[in-house]
């Protein structure tokens, strides 16, 4: 941060309070905007999973319907087995028949549902693993320029105080001279009154 410092203009004995003022406006700008995109982002991605979610329960509930359909075509079958006498007006289709496509048709069905819940998931996994990832990178940028600046303001701050200490010796050197120049005055002008 040496060169930033350099940026600076000197003043007396320091540097330029509206540089580093405007420095330090600078740096929390920066750091407002990086976690501002940072929130935005991170909103996004939760609205990306809540639909994934809403997704994967519509999956579920498909599921759910399309297993009460089997049964139901179970029970069907197994109903009309039962009426029909033996061999007489049996349906050209036999129940098992029936049965074992519906139950096929299902199976294709539940692991078409499965394997769309499952990508989902993952996608959802991945997306917040990158999420995750950007707000640590984001959050340790954040924490280096803090820890840069206060390092900055630590410096210019023993800078300044070793300025105002020197300034403040000044001050007391000059004000002993313009005592002993008054002392020097008053016994000149009492000589001046003897005489």
């Amino acid at each position: 941060m040496a060169a930033t410092i350099g940026n600076f203009r000197s003043a007396l004995h320091g540097f330029n309070r509206n540089d580093v003022v405007q420095f330090i406006q600078s740096q929390t700008m920066d750091h407002e905007r990086t976690l501002r995109t940072a929130k935005e982002e991170n909103n996004r991605l939760q609205s990306a999973l809540e639909d994934l979610r809403r997704e994967l329960a519509a999956c579920k509930e498909e599921l759910s319907a399309t297993q009460a359909a089997l049964e139901e075509a179970k029970n069907l079958a197994e109903e009309s087995s039962a009426q029909a006498p033996n061999g007489l007006d049996a349906p050209m289709v036999s129940p098992v028949t029936v049965v074992d496509t519906a139950a096929s048709d299902f199976n294709e069905l539940e692991l078409a549902a499965y394997r769309r819940a499952e990508m989902t998931e993952r996608m959802a996994r991945e997306r917040a693993a990158a999420s995750a990832e950007r707000m640590k990178a984001i959050f340790s940028q954040a924490d280096e320029k803090l820890l840069l600046t206060s390092q900055d303001l630590t410096i210019l701050i023993n800078a300044f105080r070793s300025d105002f200490e020197q300034m403040q010796q000044l001050l007391s050197t000059a004000q002993g001279i313009v005592n002993e120049s008054s002392d020097g005055l008053k016994a000149a002008a009492e000589l001046c009154e003897e005489a």
